[in-house]
């Protein structure tokens, strides 16, 4: 019976994904943004075996989506050719590919050629994915992601509180053995979990800044403390440390009232969460101390990332190699821990890179950061001389205005006052959504230095790609602004 429900399942989300990429593409980055939530779907599908194993989550399924999606639009559409001309005349492309091309080179003189290979595939695929995401995003896609991510953590938090209270866990129930409950809910790992809650809190606090009616602005102030509420009770050290980083990040990329009021709201509540649940403020205290066999695993995983970096510092052991090299060459680094088995893959992305890569691949990660900092910056900019250079009669800059069609009109009536306050109070909207996307960058890097994943989370090529995609203008460009596209 649970083999025939798994078959159902799979064969509903196949024709989600089949209907979506004939019909309505753009939807499938949104469905994938959602999708990313539910690792634990790998149980809800049935075995597919061989190349069916690559398509075995929900996230797979809607990324295989989009690059199938863009590959018919590729051979139908001879827009999409030039659109996707100028893509890779673009800087963060252009960086990208050097960081793949530097991956693939490692090839030659890897320790292991098979892990080296499926990790090019991976960045391949990766890579892909942020092209199919700029090539397939419309006008009104631009906000929709940042929605989803912000409902569907509020969604999960009956669940965490749930698997919080009773210690009855979706899935992964070991999580909840030993002194300390890890709450994962639908995600294979608390931390992994606590990222997504991040990205959540950032996205609501960019819905509350665009939205101006009172009502709306309450309930995501309601969904705020939810969502903070909810990574408590992860306990995920790196997840409070990356909540901390991105709500500074955003306080000077958008210094305005709309923004520090809920940031001001959220760190009072997070205190008293803090001083009302001890087990939090504990798990704080040891983010520089180390808790337990955890922290023994990642000194030993940081002694032999230096010395692979110290043996190889050019080009590194070789892209994925570093298991293998570490098992081979470097067995007298693991700590023996009682009671536990120790780990042998990098928790840090940074010294992954630098062990595997060498300098020349951490120099392919500066590039891809520097273009991504170039893009934020030139949507602050390029927005800002249009308008001045145009006179444009729309409310292209404004703090928080909720546009749809009821009010488009009055906004449009109101441009001029709204114009003439945008240079102390506002910002264009582009930049806005483009803030968010980069927060979701820098929160996954940031939490990727405790638990890795940063170039295998989709999010972050999804992010990449709408940041371009703004760039270019075709979201809210100077012909199709998104006035339908609400924060509501």
């Amino acid at each position: 019976m649970m083999l025939v429900l798994q078959w159902c399942f799979f064969l509903l989300s196949l024709a989600v994904v089949v209907y979506c990429g004939w019909k309505k593409p753009s939807a499938l980055i949104s469905f994938l943004a959602g999708a990313v939530a539910l690792d634990v779907s790998i149980r809800w599908f049935p075995p597919l075996g061989g190349i069916g194993s690559q398509i075995n989550s929900l996230a797979r399924l809607f990324t295989v989506g989009i690059i199938a999606a863009l590959l018919w639009s590729l051979g139908r559409n001879p827009e999409k050719r030039r659109e996707l001309k100028k893509l890779f005349k673009q800087p963060l492309t252009i960086a990208l590919l050097i960081y793949i091309a530097v991956g693939a080179f490692s090839i030659v003189y890897t320790i292991s050629k098979a892990d080296t290979i499926m990790g090019v595939i991976r960045l391949s695929t990766m890579f892909l994915l942020y092209v199919g995401v700029y090539l397939l995003a419309e006008k009104n896609t631009g906000l929709l992601p940042l929605k989803v991510v912000h409902w569907m953590g509020v969604a999960l938090v009956p669940l965490t509180i749930y698997e919080g209270a009773t210690k009855h866990f979706l899935w992964r129930g070991y999580l909840a053995e030993g002194m300390i409950a890890r709450v994962n809910a639908t995600f294979v790992d608390p931390n992994i979990f606590a990222r997504y809650l991040v990205l959540g809190i950032v996205a609501n606090l960019l819905l509350q800044y665009l939205c101006q009616e009172s009502r709306k602005r309450f309930l995501y102030l309601g969904t705020l403390i939810a969502l903070l509420g909810a990574l408590a009770i992860t306990l995920s050290r790196s997840g409070v440390v990356t909540l901390v980083a991105v709500l500074i990040l955003m306080c000077l990329l958008i210094p305005r009232k709309g923004i520090l009021q809920p940031i001001g709201v959220l760190g009072v509540i997070g205190v008293v969460i803090a001083a009302l649940r001890p087990t939090v403020w504990n798990r704080i205290l040891t983010i520089r101390n180390g808790l337990g066999a955890l922290d023994e695993q990642r000194a030993y995983l940081f002694r032999v990332s230096f010395a692979m970096f110290h043996d190889h510092p050019l080009f590194g052991v070789g892209l994925g190699g570093f298991q293998k090299s570490f098992l081979t060459n470097y067995p007298s680094y693991k700590t023996v821990i009682p009671y536990v088995q120790g780990v042998t893959l990098s928790h840090t992305t940074i010294l992954t890179i630098a062990a595997e890569l060498g300098i020349v691949g951490l120099t392919a990660l500066a590039l891809v950061w520097l273009a991504i900092f170039r893009n934020l910056w030139n949507l602050r900019k390029s927005r800002q001389v249009e308008a001045s250079k145009s006179g444009v009669s729309r409310p292209e800059f404004y703090k928080g205005t909720d546009l749809n069609n009821a009010n488009l009109e009055a906004a449009t009536e109101n441009t001029g006052k709204q114009e003439a306050g945008s240079g102390k109070s506002g910002f264009p909207r582009d930049y806005l959504l483009g803030v968010g996307y980069f927060l979701w960058i820098a929160a996954v890097f940031i939490s990727s230095q405790s638990e890795a994943r940063f170039f295998e989370d989709p999010m972050i090529w999804l992010s990449m790609g709408m940041m371009v995609h703004l760039l270019v203008g075709k979201v809210g460009s100077g012909n199709r602004r998104e006035f339908n596209d609400t924060a509501n």
